[in-house]
């Protein structure tokens, strides 16, 4: 932050003309900033409301700063100026949330709980529609609406497609519809997360709780039926078979060749008998598994779509399960998966995994 003798005031023509010099010199924004007097999140502001490109006698393209550039969109910006912000000069508050967003991958929602959970105190205190048109308004120097979560995209209309095969196993259908009321812990919906098309041989298993939405993480070598029943296998030896049934009562999946092995999924590894009971979407439905679909968008925010996963090690799953699990969900009032587990009977063990 800037130190308290400095006075705070708005950058000026003069100003501009003084920042044009320093930045041709070669200065950094931060060397600006402590020259001329500025909290450098100001110069560095300053520099991208200027920004633009010029062409060299070679025709070579240089990016520069035009201080008319940025004196005119300053007066455009004063015009358009409603009340004074809430935020102010408040760069605590400012790089808390930057902090949160960026390093920490919180939307703007739970950026918001977690001032409250962490009983921080700031000089601003708005709401959520207020944060979000700040961020749409560039308030923030390095936050727009792209790195926040969930912000509504228009979606296409896509032609409905049809089922063309059998399910491999049990269908949804047949899935008793107390589970569809979310009363009872135990009962789970699995799907994987994928690299890039044709760029490497590892993805992520992803299996949500749908009552606490508790999250388990786990890599899979290879995208195959086998690797998944592997996986199953592992925890079935660690949470033991009695427990392993009274984890996973049910487990729903969707139609990936990977879930193909429906009899592996459901036969305990050491007595063939069943471990657990497996259900089948309907084909192109996500929505029967939306605890699972946006557990996968949390996922994303560490590895986005297209990225090769061969890298990732099974320390990496754990961090990111126990980022998800951790995350204030604004579902329960902003507590946590792991809160919310915490209090059942399965809760315990699934902690300790």
């Amino acid at each position: 932050m800037r130190e308290n003798n400095k006075k705070y005031r708005t950058i000026k023509w003069v100003d501009r003309l003084r920042i044009e010099t320093l930045y041709n010199a070669g200065h950094s924004p931060q060397e600006i900033a402590e020259q001329l007097g500025f909290h450098h999140s100001a110069i560095y502001r300053e520099l991208k409301r200027g920004r633009t490109r010029r062409r060299n006698y070679d025709w070579t393209e240089v990016e520069i700063y035009s201080p008319d550039l940025a004196q005119k969109k300053a007066d455009e910006n004063k015009k358009k100026k409603g009340r004074k912000l809430k935020i102010g000069n408040d760069y605590a508050f400012a790089e808390y949330v930057e902090d949160k967003i960026l390093k920490e991958r919180h939307s703007p929602a739970a950026v918001l709980a977690d001032i409250e959970n962490e009983k921080k105190e700031f000089r601003t205190k708005i709401c959520l529609t207020t944060l979000y048109n700040y961020i749409k308004g560039d308030v923030f120097l390095n936050v727009t609406m792209a790195e926040c979560p969930y912000h509504k995209i228009k979606p296409k209309q896509k032609k409905r497609k049809v089922q063309k095969r059998i399910n491999a196993g049990t269908s949804i259908e047949q899935r008793p519809l107390d589970i569809l009321n979310r009363e009872e812990v135990g009962h789970w919906e699995m799907d994987t997360v994928v690299g890039g098309q044709g760029k490497g041989k590892k993805s992520f298993l992803v299996l949500s709780e749908r009552k606490t939405r508790f999250e388990i993480v786990e890599v899979l070598k290879e995208h195959t039926a086998a690797e998944v029943v592997r996986i199953l296998d592992k925890l079935e030896r660690k949470f033991t078979e009695k427990t392993f049934r009274s984890v996973f009562k049910t487990i729903t999946v969707d139609n990936g060749t990977e879930f193909s092995d429906f009899e592996g999924l459901e036969r305990s590894r050491r007595n063939k008998k069943k471990r657990t009971k497996v259900y089948y979407c309907h084909a192109y439905r996500s929505c029967e598994r939306g605890t699972n679909e946006n557990s996968n968008k949390f996922l994303r925010r560490w590895h986005p779509k297209g990225e090769n996963l061969d890298s990732v090690t099974t320390a990496e799953a754990k961090r990111i399960q126990n980022w998800m699990n951790d995350y204030p969900r604004q579902i329960f009032k902003f507590l946590s998966a792991a809160d919310m587990i915490r209090g059942e009977p399965i809760g315990s063990c699934l902690l300790e995994e």
